[in-house]
């Protein structure tokens, strides 16, 4: 599962629903001409204040969903970045788009006539801007999709100047948190301030006489790995040894083959690969599970801490972009939706 919001300042809601939900909205909304703010944020779990978290600070998402619609069963398509959000961008299955991985795979395009989620507001009047990631990255989306499902005016698309950072000695770390850091030296910080600008653009528009609504795609990295932010969010978090390990550490009875995971990524960072070396973690699923393959404690501790903090960093990101939607007199005429396209397996066996 994955994690979600749509408001009239509007709703939260899952995944595989914010398509038929977004669609219902725009034909009701259509005689106001609501705008649409639309923020994709990669690899978020349900795991938020307002599902429950024991953990999790959320507090601009919890204060976005209070307001909204909460929906909690809504499930993905396939769990993987690419064929995920192809789907629900166009409302087609991913057999139909012919993507099913993040390879890369042909432009969908070339399998089926789909009518993208912005190209649809594009073609109806309104003025489509986008801006990190919103599509999966490459080939398989025809490098955002750019030819169809943006306006001209927001053109080029949007992607932040610093789009990896490494941790010391420009080593890769699964989790680094950045000492002094303020959020715009990270990549989302950054499409944060991109997106502030729009907003500021927009409401200049406004005052030059375009009426036109906009539809604004706000597409957020964290808590995608490596688990990278600004120490301040790190720091909102205790310490290693008191954050919680999975309540469920089975593999569920009867789960088919096909959804084993190996898990690869995670095991290949310089502050992880050293569990793992010698013993062929990746030949098998089966192997991937077996103990001798699972992370330490204290490093699966560290991992979820990290993946905690850098969803609190795009959190933060969120709540000020829905500030300044407020500052600019846009909040009662936005409709606002939050998504996630697929979740993460938070060392809870791998597969949540």
């Amino acid at each position: 599962t994955c994690a979600c919001v749509v408001m009239n300042y509007s709703t939260c809601f899952f995944l595989a629903v914010a398509v038929l939900f977004l669609e219902t909205v725009v034909i009701d909304a259509a005689p106001k001409h609501k705008n649409v703010l639309f923020f994709a944020i990669d690899d978020l779990r349900p795991e938020l204040g307002c599902y429950g978290s024991k953990q999790a600070l959320s507090p601009h998402i919890d204060d976005l969903a209070k307001k909204s619609m909460l929906f909690e069963r809504a499930y993905c398509q396939v769990a993987v970045c690419c064929p995920s959000r192809t789907s629900l961008l166009t409302g087609h299955r991913p057999d139909t788009n012919h993507v099913w991985g993040n390879g890369p795979e042909q432009y969908w395009r070339m399998f089926t006539n789909a009518t993208t989620i912005p190209q649809y507001f594009k073609e109806n009047g309104y003025i489509s801007i986008g801006m990190g990631k919103v599509f999966h990255p490459g080939s398989s989306n025809g490098n955002d999709d750019i030819k169809y499902s943006w306006s001209p005016e927001g053109l080029p698309y949007y992607h932040a100047p610093s789009e990896k950072h490494y941790g010391p000695g420009n080593k890769t770390s699964l989790w680094w948190a950045f000492d002094g850091f303020e959020d715009n030296q990270l990549p989302d910080g950054q499409i944060c301030d991109n997106a502030i600008m729009v907003l500021q653009e927009l409401r200049k528009n406004k005052t030059r006489g375009d009426e036109r609504p906009f539809f604004l795609a706000v597409g957020f990295h964290k808590p995608h790995v490596p688990q990278y932010a600004p120490k301040k969010y790190f720091d909102m978090y205790p310490p290693v040894d008191q954050i919680l390990l999975p309540e469920n550490p089975n593999v569920p009875d009867g789960m088919p083959d096909i959804a084993y995971e190996t898990w690869s990524n995670p095991r290949r960072y310089d502050n992880t690969k050293m569990y793992f070396e010698g013993k062929n973690c990746t030949a098998t699923p089966e192997k991937a599970y077996s103990k001798e393959c699972q992370f330490p404690d204290k490093a699966a501790k560290e991992f979820r801490r990290a993946y905690y903090a850098s969803m609190t960093y795009t959190d933060y990101q969120v709540g000020k972009v829905l500030v300044q939607l407020e500052q600019h007199g846009f909040a009662e005429d936005t409709i606002v939706v939050l998504w996630g396209d697929h979740g993460w397996q938070l060392v809870s066996i791998f597969i949540n």
